[in-house]
């Protein structure tokens, strides 16, 4: 069976042009650079969020009822 292949569409700029002028050692280095990147975005997030679950348990400690919705109706959109 043959696999259906996407023609590009011509309307829309080849995101790969910008990196045809690269050589094969500058692809690899950017590549790792952007895993460098990604890895430190990566550890940022999971510090952001550790420290969003600290502070979260801290409020229900102290005063959950800051956390608590109060009753009634509700805004219109």
């Amino acid at each position: 069976m043959y696999s259906a292949q996407r023609l590009p569409d011509p309307s829309q700029p080849d995101q790969s042009a910008k990196y045809y002028h690269l050589t094969h050692d500058e692809l690899i280095a950017l590549l790792l650079q952007r895993e460098r990147e990604l890895s430190r975005r990566d550890e940022h997030v999971h510090e952001l969020e550790s420290y969003i679950d600290q502070l979260l348990v801290r409020i229900m400690e102290t005063s959950p009822t800051l956390l608590q919705i109060p009753p009634g109706p509700r805004a219109p959109k």
